[in-house]
């Protein structure tokens, strides 16, 4: 016979409780075996399931304090100041890799991995140097590195599987990168060149050409699109947060943020912002900040809130454990 049925809270469950129905009278057909695993696939489609009306943090990497942060999606409140602690190395930014949390470490010169509870899952290591932000694109890691330090290629962007394999390199020669943001087919990388701000480039390493130079934007990092598809950019020596036109990359509007590392739209509509001395919000109607939290700011990243993200990790985890057997 099946097993005991989950209950169905929430309507995108309707139809895996349905099929569960069903399982009962082919489970007098077929194997149990055969069951359980289709009981199992039920059970991680409802997980998946539920996460689409699961509640969204912001993380954050503190680079002082040497631990992740995680900020309300909605209006950049703090939502946990210590997530979990992280190896040290000066983290830069920390972004979602399948079911583990990837943390570049621009002077310890690797990208850490970690499980959503904080347990390290070792590292990805070799040919990098003085790295800064990370993009997932294609199912390929991109990470920005400056360095020509542990045989690391100088300007480029290194390539990783969503297993840590090296998938080589390609030079940037107009950036020296320090934000990479998914462009359509192609990759945006920002720039702390003084004649460069925000390059161009393919997925394969070719100039497309300058998406945006102007005396604006001064030493560019973490970029983001806002609700209307215009990049939000943290201009660290302009001291400003700048909003590029999407599509031609000319200046729509720059917002006051001193030192600005990090940036990200919140759901509310206001800016969440980074730098040295922490986090902030930009009230876009008054250009007024507020800070949030103090401690060494760094790049945002929007995630699950963590009780999903580990309930989708066990779900998986249990699902291929059954698969083996």
């Amino acid at each position: 016979m099946a097993g005991a049925k989950p209950k169905a809270t929430q309507p995108h469950l309707a139809l895996v409780d349905l099929l569960w129905d069903y399982c009962g009278f082919f489970d007098i057909l077929l194997s149990g075996g055969i069951m359980r695993h289709f009981r199992i696939t039920l059970f991680v489609l409802g997980v998946i399931g539920a996460n689409a009306n699961a509640q969204e943090y912001v993380i954050m990497p503190d680079s002082t304090n040497n631990r992740l942060v995680a900020f309300s999606a909605f209006d950049g409140s703090v939502m946990n100041a210590n997530v979990f602690a992280l190896a040290g190395g000066t983290p830069v930014h920390a972004m979602q890799v399948g079911n583990e949390i990837w943390v570049s470490e621009q002077l310890g010169d690797r990208v850490s991995r970690w499980s959503f509870t904080g347990t390290s899952l070792g590292a990805v290591t070799g040919q990098m140097d003085n790295i800064r932000g990370m993009e997932l694109k294609d199912g390929v890691v991109y990470v920005c590195n400056d360095g020509t330090g542990n045989g690391a290629p100088g300007e480029s962007l290194r390539m990783f599987t969503t297993g840590g394999t090296s998938l080589g390199h390609f030079v940037t020669p107009a950036s020296s990168p320090f934000g990479i943001l998914s462009y359509g087919a192609n990759l945006l990388v920002s720039s702390d060149a003084a004649n460069d701000d925000v390059h161009q480039y393919t997925t394969g390493g070719a100039s497309v050409g300058t998406f945006h130079n102007s005396s604006t934007l001064n030493f560019a990092e973490q970029m983001n699109y806002d609700v209307t598809g215009n990049i939000l950019v943290a201009g660290f020596s302009s001291n400003n947060v700048v909003v590029l036109n999407g599509a031609s990359g000319a200046v729509v509007k720059t917002y006051s943020a001193s030192g600005a590392r990090g940036v990200l739209q919140l759901g509310n509509g206001n800016i969440l912002w980074s730098n040295s001395s922490g986090a902030h919000v930009i009230n876009v109607n008054t250009g007024a900040s507020t800070q949030v939290y103090q401690g060494g700011g760094r790049y945002f990243e929007v995630v699950p809130e963590p009780a999903t993200m580990t309930a989708m990790a066990a779900a998986s985890l249990i699902f291929f454990r059954r698969r083996r057997r």
